[in-house]
């Protein structure tokens, strides 16, 4: 009988604070319903880079017309050339495979050779290449030591030294990108 009350003794707080602490399936539920809730306010954004197929020869078709057209007026565009050939065969994978500086001088060159941006192919792609030129020039910006030194010189002792003190002064360069 001792025993019993004992039981009933632990179990009285529990009994009490029942009303107050929740139970777990009353907390998955509100849970079920803040995610929910979530969602139904902001949907996830689509990242959909690759247009469809028929946007993408819409885009080389124009521009190469476009290129064709200016050369028979006698103007020469050679880095959007050269832009244009390597998307006929590598699509918008090029735009992150061309170094900065030739993206830069090909969307200088594409500008200033399209005056009607009424075709939504070239207006499309010259948006595409200014985000991504945008989007590399800013992560270029930030400087790593060991892309300082010459390949050819990457063995020497004064390399190595420049390198330490560079690492000393500003940290690894994971730790700048953190920081930013």
């Amino acid at each position: 009988m001792l025993e019993r009350l004992v039981a009933a003794l632990r179990t009285l707080p529990l009994l009490l604070c029942s009303p107050i602490l929740p139970s777990s399936a009353a907390r998955r539920r509100r849970a079920r319903r803040a995610a929910a809730a979530i969602a139904e306010v902001a949907p996830e954004p689509r990242r959909d880079r690759q247009p469809p197929a028929a946007l993408l020869r819409r885009m080389r078709d124009e521009l190469r017309l476009e290129l064709a057209r200016n050369a028979a007026d006698g103007r020469a565009f050679p880095h959007l050339a050269r832009f244009e050939r390597q998307f006929s065969k590598a699509g918008l994978r090029v735009l992150e495979a061309v170094p900065v500086d030739h993206l830069r001088r090909a969307l200088a060159e594409f500008e200033a050779m399209v005056r009607n941006w009424s075709s939504p192919a070239l207006a499309d792609l010259r948006s595409r290449m200014a985000v991504t030129l945008a989007d590399r020039t800013s992560a270029s910006s930030v400087w790593i030591a060991a892309n300082s030194v010459a390949p050819a010189m990457r063995g020497n002792a004064l390399a190595g030294q420049l390198a330490a003190r560079a690492s000393s002064m500003f940290g690894s360069s994971q730790q700048m990108l953190s920081r930013i």
